[in-house]
């Protein structure tokens, strides 16, 4: 079993102890806020990459009724459409999933930690496609000084994680321009928050 189908199979099969931990997390106000503001736009259409409980995606949703999400693990989606009946959501793979071309913003919170660089430089090019012009991508990453493979086994089994910094997330992301850019530090991690923005 490669590393990233060994990831996925951990989401798939601990959904309900990853949703216990997921849903103690902060809700990411300030960005969500931030970049509905950064659009300014009337009911976009909006993608969440990695929704997950949907925890992020009742904030999301107060914003636009032009919703959908999506994430690899069905255990996972199950408790977001408890949470927000209304909005729309699917069982799917980054990679492989294929994006309408008509997104106005697309938020990925700590969604793409377990791409390496070939597959975030392919997700890249058809996120920048899939944008409209002016469209945003608002995305966290863990952050190092340089590039690295980690991989990890705890209690829900094994992950392998990326870690960028911003110089090689910018040279993946091409076409994109900067609006924000900011290390945070969380749970003894450093997080690289990107807000990326496709030409109008």
């Amino acid at each position: 079993m490669d590393t990233h189908t060994q990831t996925i199979k951990v989401y798939q099969d601990k959904a309900e102890a990853l949703a216990a931990k997921f849903d103690a997390l902060p809700t990411r106000t300030k960005h969500i806020e931030e970049t509905f503001r950064l659009l300014n736009k009337s009911n976009p259409l909006v993608v969440e990459i990695g929704c997950g409980t949907g925890k992020d995606a009742q904030l999301i949703l107060q914003h636009t009724d032009n919703y959908f999400g999506f994430d690899v693990s069905q255990g996972l989606l199950n408790i977001a459409r408890v949470k927000c009946p209304n909005a729309t959501f699917f069982v799917a793979d980054a990679i492989s999933f294929v994006f309408p071309n008509n997104i106005d913003i697309l938020f990925a919170f700590a969604s793409l930690i377990h791409l390496n660089k070939e597959q975030l430089g392919a997700l890249f090019k058809k996120l920048f496609i899939a944008l409209n012009p002016s469209g945003i991508l608002r995305l966290s990453l863990k952050y190092d000084k340089k590039y690295k493979e980690f991989t990890r086994q705890d209690e829900f089994g094994t992950r392998t994680y990326y870690y960028y910094s911003d110089k090689e997330i910018l040279a993946l992301a091409k076409g994109f321009k900067v609006l924000t850019k900011e290390i945070e530090h969380f749970q003894d991690q450093n997080w690289i928050e990107l807000t990326l923005q496709k030409p109008a």
